[in-house]
């Protein structure tokens, strides 16, 4: 089964787009994002930026350390600086604010293929 860590997206609707068939490891706080990744090794992290936190973008680089290879799907608006995310740490796919039906699906999907 695809396990996948899911960070700051509290959205009920938004978790619903996520595939059913999915083992998914939730988290909130930063710290226990990298712990989770870490004790559960992950197919992949679905991390939804929060709005003026720049302590994001340095969270996704310590993540980018333990996981060099596993895809996050980056949840965030149009004006996110991760839409000038530097090359290391990709691979890394984006979903902008609001969530279209079925995008998020689509994009992890798309994620879990490139592996």
């Amino acid at each position: 089964m695809t396990r996948v860590v899911v960070c700051h997206m509290d959205h009920a609707d938004e978790r619903a787009m996520l595939p059913g068939d999915l083992d998914l490891v939730s988290c909130e706080a930063d710290d226990s994002v990298l712990d989770q990744v870490a004790l559960h090794h992950p197919d992949a992290v679905v991390y939804e930026l929060r709005e003026g936190s720049a302590a994001d973008l340095a969270v996704l680089k310590l993540l980018r350390r333990i996981a060099p290879h596993m895809p996050f799907v980056v949840v965030g608006g149009e004006e996110s600086h991760v839409w000038e995310t530097p090359a290391d740490l990709r691979p890394l796919y984006y979903t902008p604010r609001p969530v279209e039906k079925d995008e998020l699906r689509d994009t992890l999907e798309n994620a879990l293929a490139q592996r």
